[in-house]
């Protein structure tokens, strides 16, 4: 499939790729200079991720340092507000002044992470848990840091942090079970949208934090599965089954935009097909939850050619059935019926792929 390919630090291979694009006439132009940000995006995700957990332990003992040399700054939330405000000012100062120096950017990670714990400290002293004021403030904090800091692993973590303070506004207001809808449209439009090559040291860990929070959110589901089925009110009762229904939407969407990007005409026979296949596995994710968040972050991570997406995919949709076969609300043989059902879907699809459209391989293999 054509994918939206990762530049590497070579310039003859970030030309070849764009020139790759030009001709798919994906992208306008010339080609863009270097990310100052792009020694972060080539890391290693695994590399991200414990950097990411060492600025969070470096916040933790930073803030307990502050707490206990200046007690004040914990018994009043102005002052600690103020502390925070400027301890996210030094941290704005040291990303701005560091390049390439990964101590230096840990230090003002740790630092940044910490202000905004002093921040929300204040916020939660300041307001009420329910007061969506509190939600709503934190939700610009975080969005407004996101844009303002250039550092991969803080714009992933700040991005995450906006989408929690979203998801609780949401739930304060009464909008409940819609979340997982609007992340996954979001996920979508964002890893679509050419933006994404042109401001990829922006938009890339904001990206990464929709596709992690989508599959943190269905799979907190599983805590309580049966939650909303405890309310009288039919809108909380039955709202999970319209965010599913969004799930479903960006599901069949992005199988649309697939095709379109092969060129193939949506009243074609193997888009027929595709389709009719796509609207039969989006019925098991009312059965199965979280069915058609896992495959959409498959499809994005083949059309994109992104292993993080894949493995994160891969992992949520046996994650996502594994529970829900050992669910306890539900008798096995039902479990065991609806888990065989879509094994013989899949495979059905698969079978007919292969036997009335044996193009469709060449045409992927073609476009790859």
């Amino acid at each position: 499939m054509n994918t939206l390919l990762n530049f590497s630090d070579t310039s003859e291979s970030r030309e070849h790729v764009w020139q790759r694009l030009l001709q798919q006439k994906l992208v306008q132009g010339d080609l863009p200079a270097p990310d100052a940000t792009q020694s972060s995006i080539n890391q290693a995700w695994y590399i991200r991720v414990m950097l990411g957990f060492a600025g969070w332990f470096g916040a933790l003992f930073l803030m307990a340092f502050v707490g206990i040399g200046f007690s004040f700054v914990m018994d009043s939330s102005l002052a600690s507000m103020v502390i925070g405000i400027a301890l996210c000012t030094a941290a704005y100062v040291m990303f701005r002044a560091v390049k390439r120096q990964d101590f230096l950017e840990q230090f003002a990670l740790a630092v940044s992470l910490a202000g905004q714990g002093f921040i929300l400290f204040g916020l939660f002293k300041e307001f009420r848990w329910e007061d969506r004021t509190l939600y709503g403030v934190i939700l610009g904090l975080e969005l407004f840091l996101t844009f303002l800091m250039p550092n991969f692993i803080h714009r992933f973590l700040t991005s995450l942090a906006a989408l929690c303070a979203a998801y609780w506004l949401l739930q304060v207001a009464g909008f409940y079970g819609l979340m997982h809808g609007v992340l996954a449209l979001a996920v979508l439009a964002l890893w679509w949208s050419p933006i994404m090559l042109r401001q990829a040291g922006l938009w890339r860990p904001i990206a990464y934090a929709l596709a992690f929070a989508l599959l943190c959110l269905e799979g907190s589901r599983f805590v309580r599965p049966f939650y909303w089925y405890g309310s009288e009110l039919a809108w909380i009762k039955y709202a999970w089954l319209f965010g599913s229904s969004l799930v479903n939407i960006a599901w069949l969407s992005a199988v649309v935009l697939v095709l379109r990007r092969q060129q193939l005409a949506l009243n074609s026979p193997i888009a027929i097909a595709a389709l009719c296949g796509s609207l039969a596995l989006c019925s098991f994710n009312y059965v199965t939850p979280g069915l058609s968040s896992a495959l959409l972050l498959i499809l994005i991570a083949v059309s994109f050619s992104n292993r993080i997406l894949l493995g994160l995919g891969l992992f949520a949709l046996l994650s996502f059935l594994s529970h829900y076969y050992y669910q306890m609300q539900m008798s096995l043989l039902y479990k065991s019926m609806v888990l065989l059902s879509l094994g013989i879907l899949l495979l059905l699809i698969r079978w007919g792929l292969g036997r009335f459209f044996p193009q469709a391989d060449m045409t992927l293999d073609e476009g790859a």
